[in-house]
């Protein structure tokens, strides 16, 4: 279940996939990168959460097949719905015997389980799109490199799909009668060059960002079309005693973080169980990773030891306004000392606050 959770996936890279040859009746795009090696002067941490091209007109009953290069699902709901979670609530299973290194039990025991949603997280069967029902790829969630998704789409038609785990990347299939004109395969091949150059120039630019203004840290340095730096920016915060920190969410971000405080051993282990099996059915999510260590409107001040071992969180934050997650929380140090944190959905991205007295 590594796969889950990994970092960059692949850094944005050159050497476009879409074949100068492709067939007419398949046209092969890609969810996220579009590429091979990267292209000079780009961060190893970045990546984009975008269809390569996120535009496409085939014929009826011509094919598309999508390349999944990172950690995507294509989910096409049914028409004119809204695309399933891929986190949802089990509201007939709840938590029960989460405790903390101190042996006392965290807050939201008792609260529903998050699990892996059937709809958003699965495969949804069917080799063929008409709108009236959904079908998905599902995520990659086996190790190795994953299978291309085709579907074939009988009725002609405008029709929007989505990667159910990064909120904002969609694309949209066009399909025309036989009669009318589409694009060839050189101009689709300039569509995506033209996308990704975009995305690559974007990227660049954000790297440049030296962290919000005050006493805050934001994860990443994101654009609304897709691309993302898995970094904590900035990296290093020096404040005194008694300064509280907002830890906020880059704005039109596709990605989720958490802000996560504690022994690195300890927060390994949590990020190495980010989805486990259970004997009751569904995949489940780790608790200390989707809920914050605390109640959100009564966080602790951090004194390095909380919940026995040091560990405090902030659960997982994103910038969608239809969310129930918050783009945004605050903790307050009350003690001089270097504290570590990392996201433990992404656990490359690392982190310190430095407390002086």
């Amino acid at each position: 279940m590594r796969r889950i959770r990994q970092t960059a996936l692949l850094a944005l890279t050159a050497g476009l996939l879409v074949p100068a040859g492709a067939q007419a009746a398949t046209k092969v795009l890609t969810a996220g990168p579009p590429v091979n090696k990267p292209p000079k002067g780009v961060p190893k941490d970045s990546d984009t959460n975008a269809f390569y091209s996120n535009k496409v007109t085939i014929h009826v009953g011509d094919k598309v097949r999508w390349q999944i290069a990172g950690f995507h699902t294509v989910t096409f709901p049914v028409k004119g719905k809204k695309p399933p979670a891929f986190i949802s609530q089990d509201a007939t299973n709840k938590i029960s015997n989460s405790n903390d290194a101190a042996g006392a039990p965290f807050w939201f025991n008792g609260l529903p389980r998050l699990v892996l949603d059937p709809q958003g997280a699965f495969p949804a069967k069917g080799r063929s799109y008409d709108g009236s029902k959904l079908v998905s790829s599902g995520a990659p969630l086996q190790q190795g490199k994953p299978k291309p998704y085709t579907l074939k789409f009988p009725k002609a038609g405008s029709f929007t799909y989505y990667c159910t785990i990064h909120p904002g990347m969609k694309g949209t299939v066009k399909v025309v009668a036989k009669g009318k004109a589409v694009p060839s395969a050189a101009a689709d091949k300039k569509a995506v060059a033209a996308q990704f150059a975009k995305a690559v120039a974007r990227v660049k630019g954000a790297d440049k960002f030296a962290g919000p203004s005050g006493n805050a840290v934001q994860a990443g340095n994101d654009s609304a079309d897709g691309t993302t730096l898995l970094r904590f920016f900035p990296a290093q915060k020096t404040v005194p005693v008694g300064t509280t920190v907002t830890f906020s969410m880059s704005p039109h971000s596709a990605e989720t973080h958490t802000f996560s405080f504690g022994p690195a051993a300890y927060l390994k282990q949590q990020a190495d169980g980010f989805i486990s099996p259970d004997a009751k059915g569904p995949l489940v999510f780790n608790p200390l990773i989707g809920y914050p260590s605390d109640p959100p409107a009564a966080m602790p001040p951090y004194t390095g030891a909380n919940h026995g071992n040091g560990f405090e969180s902030t659960g997982v934050l994103d910038s969608v306004a239809a969310s129930p997650n918050p783009a945004s929380a605050k903790i307050t140090f009350s003690k001089a000392g270097t504290y570590s944190y990392i996201c433990l959905i992404h656990p490359d991205m690392k982190g310190t606050i430095v407390v002086t007295g």
